[in-house]
């Protein structure tokens, strides 16, 4: 498995342990069915490449329908982890499934209609279903984005005003082959949705992976401000030793500069690496950078008068 799929497959198994009792556990399989990749009077199919998936679908519609309800298939694939396909043909077991989770399935385009809306206290669950059935999530190593690749545009809108309305967050929809997806970028978005579908770990090991990458660029950007600092210090340096020694090795030397000069042009000549600031201190009493750097500025106008 790649990093993405592991990270995936940790939260599946995280938000499959979760869901426990009736209430939870219908409202959870409503998700499931709903976003599966067909349901209609004729049947439901869901595929998956989760194991943690496919075992729970199998347990919470046989608990309703009766043991050997779901035909399950699996197809491997060459580098890939292997895709299972659960499938409901059996009209009595379809009938009882839809009637105990009191889904309405017709002849119309699959939306949120069909089901009786998840009261708050259980559309945690319910979202639970839908991540299980369709969603995917990044390893936040390699960055954040949460997605549902949704069968339907219609159902994938209606999915992104639940989310609008439960979490006041909003995601964006694009076109992906047959299927419309709804993903989210922001990763104080997918901590709540991660939070919510009942992965507080991975949500916490998002938290903890963002909180780690900020201090590293914070630290870089320090780096890189030091060393740039460094670098504009080392060549204030060189030029102001160059003009010191312009001076020096004209007519009449250091000597020709006036006291406050010369004891600075001495100063910098023995301490070729301190800062401006270091030099400063080294007066008695201290000057501040300013004034050194102004007798600095009047060291090198005389170095170019001299050398003119």
């Amino acid at each position: 498995m790649s990093g993405n799929e592991l990270f995936s497959h940790k939260v599946k198994a995280e938000a499959a342990s979760a869901v426990t009792g009736k209430k939870r556990c219908d409202a959870c399989l409503t998700g499931m069915l709903l976003f599966s990749r067909e349901m209609s009077a004729g049947g439901v199919l869901l595929q998956t490449e989760n194991r943690n998936t496919r075992d729970l679908f199998i347990r919470l519609v046989n608990h309703i329908a009766g043991d050997g309800a779901v035909t399950v298939s699996k197809t491997d694939r060459r580098a890939k982890p292997p895709l299972y396909s659960m499938s409901v043909r059996g009209k009595d077991g379809l009938k009882m499934l839809f009637e105990s989770l009191d889904i309405s399935v017709g002849s119309e385009e699959r939306s949120i209609s069909m089901i009786k809306p998840p009261s708050e206290k259980y559309f945690g669950a319910f979202a639970a279903g839908v991540f299980l059935s369709c969603g995917s999530v990044v390893t936040p190593e390699k960055g954040y984005h949460l997605e549902f690749v949704v069968p339907t545009e219609r159902l994938c809108r209606e999915l992104c005003e639940m989310f609008s309305e439960r979490l006041e967050i909003e995601g964006r929809i694009i076109a992906r082959k047959r299927a419309s997806v709804l993903y989210f970028k922001e990763s104080e978005h997918i901590e709540d949705i991660l939070t919510l579908i009942g992965a507080p770990k991975s949500s916490l090991e998002l938290m903890n992976v963002k909180i780690y990458r900020d201090i590293r660029n914070r630290v870089n950007r320090a780096t890189n401000c030091d060393t740039a600092n460094c670098g504009r210090q080392n060549r204030s340096a060189l030029r102001q030793i160059d003009a010191i020694n312009k001076i020096k090795a004209s007519e009449g030397g250091l000597s020709k500069l006036p006291d406050e000069l010369a004891e600075l042009a001495k100063l910098r000549l023995r301490n070729p690496e301190m800062s401006l600031s270091e030099l400063c201190s080294l007066f008695e009493p201290p000057l501040s950078r300013s004034g050194v750097n102004h007798r600095f500025m009047r060291i090198e106008q005389i170095a170019k008068e001299t050398e003119e």
